[in-house]
């Protein structure tokens, strides 16, 4: 058994502290999901010995949570998959210096990058408007993935630069061509990164509200966030049913991110490179 330090009991006190500040949220989620409003306020930190389940059938008859959480999935996977195809074939040529202009093309996503998504929603709900677009699950999935692409580009492009270029030769000459070098070779090596800029992006998408707010309106439509802002009424708010509500859109989110973690473990142990 080793020997209890100074530095070891700060550390553990520190690591404890930690876990108690990240865990008391979803803690007190969770207790107050299954209470009434009155005792939210009165018992904060006791649970409920009369659990009120029904809030859960509540929340989803006032604001469809249940068809919000799966548009807010459907358009999260959605986006997801369209950024990781395009933004990798197109991170590898980058990093590989395969084609003219390399430069100008970072410099444009750089561009991208430091341009917040708020200062292009004027711009955005006009162009869309133009096109007829509103009310549409499929132009929210394209302007996602777009919004995404800077970030996710750096990240695979910083990736692709570390993999050996030795690699690549192998695979050109046991006769494999670009696209089968990128997603056969390359891709598995990358899958740390490649699970990180998942993780981002679908907790950036899933959790979105400002574009969702602007550009949807109907009710089968609304994603998880503008959902949320239908328990506030003009008379009152719906705390309890608020809990419950929360605590079904964080299911989803715990989960993808507990499946995108191993795969980052697994990526870390099987890609390693030697020598």
């Amino acid at each position: 058994m080793r020997k209890l330090t100074a530095g070891r009991a700060v550390y553990w006190s520190l690591a404890v502290l930690w876990l108690l500040t990240a865990a008391f949220p979803l803690y007190f989620t969770v207790i107050s999901s299954v209470k009434e409003d009155s005792e939210i306020f009165s018992n904060y930190f006791v649970p409920t010995f009369s659990p009120r389940f029904g809030n859960f059938m509540t929340a989803n008859a006032m604001s469809g949570i249940l068809r919000a959480i799966f548009n807010s999935l459907a358009i999260s996977v959605g986006a997801i998959s369209i950024m990781l195809l395009l933004v990798i074939p197109l991170s590898y040529v980058v990093a590989r210096q395969k084609i003219l202009f390399t430069n100008t093309v970072t410099l444009y996503f750089m561009a991208a990058l430091m341009v917040p998504v708020q200062c292009a929603i004027v711009p955005i709900v006009q162009g869309v408007n133009l096109i007829h677009g509103q009310d549409n699950l499929l132009v929210l999935v394209l302007l996602y993935a777009g919004i995404n692409m800077p970030m996710t580009f750096f990240i695979m492009t910083g990736a692709f630069s570390e993999i050996s270029r030795e690699l690549d030769e192998s695979a050109a000459i046991d006769g494999c061509g670009l696209l089968q070098t990128v997603f056969r070779i390359i891709v598995p090596i990358a899958k740390p990164s490649i699970a990180t800029c998942a993780i981002v992006a679908f907790l950036s998408v899933y959790n979105e509200l400002a574009l969702a707010n602007v550009l949807i309106s109907k009710k089968q439509n609304r994603t998880i966030s503008v959902a949320l802002l239908n328990f506030k009424g003009d008379f009152g708010t719906y705390y309890s049913v608020i809990f419950a509500a929360v605590l079904m859109c964080i299911i989803p989110t715990v989960l993808f991110y507990l499946f995108a973690q191993e795969k980052v473990e697994k990526g870390i142990s099987a890609g390693a490179l030697k020598g």
